[in-house]
């Protein structure tokens, strides 16, 4: 185990003295205590994550300033219908047309992210690796491979180093983005570039 996994379950750095459970189906390491209060492994989709539990639905009327949003599962009464389905051939309506489930807004009204892949800040779609090589070869100099990966403070300190030294040291930062080219494999997010 190396000093930069972390848990998925509480987003904390494993410490030489924690128990660490590994997913039997999966292989990925969890805090014991997380692990068991989870009832199994945290990643989406992997066979020994537990059974889903009931969902919670919260409508618009449910999120006025000042309320307190329910934590608690909705009753299926007060749980919104699914939409009709679409006729084929059909465009959806614009996002704000849309039922508030439809919007992609996940529980409590929290933006919800497409479950594609899973990194350190959640469910995360994984970037290019073309684009990625393709901007740190173009326009690596400027960091914009960086900024494409989210490491938004690389590519600040390339950014300037090239703009304040009037591109003489453009070369310098070139170098520095053709490194990171062969050697950075995944975003900030912690999800391999694909």
């Amino acid at each position: 185990m190396t000093v930069a996994e972390v848990c998925p379950y509480c987003r904390a750095a494993f410490e030489a003295e924690d128990e660490v459970t590994r997913c039997p189906s999966c292989g990925t390491p969890h805090h014991a205590d997380c692990f068991a209060e989870n009832g199994g492994c945290t990643i989406f989709g992997c066979a020994a994550a537990p059974a889903d539990e009931a969902k919670i639905s919260v409508g618009a009327g449910d999120l006025q300033p000042g309320q307190p949003v329910a934590m608690f599962p909705v009753a299926g009464a007060l749980a919104s219908p699914p939409p009709p389905p679409m006729p084929p051939g059909s465009v959806p309506p614009p996002m704000a047309m849309q039922p508030y489930s439809q919007q992609g807004y996940g529980w409590a009204g929290v933006p919800a992210v497409a479950p594609y892949a899973y990194g350190y800040g959640g469910y995360v779609q994984p970037k290019s690796r073309v684009a990625f090589v393709l901007l740190a070869v173009f326009l690596g100099s400027f960091g914009a491979h960086n900024f494409y990966a989210g490491y938004t403070k690389k590519a600040v300190i390339q950014l300037c180093v090239t703009v304040c030294t009037c591109f003489w040291a453009s070369i310098v930062t070139w170098i520095w983005a053709i490194v990171e080219a062969c050697t950075v494999m995944r975003d900030d997010d912690g999800v391999l570039l694909n």
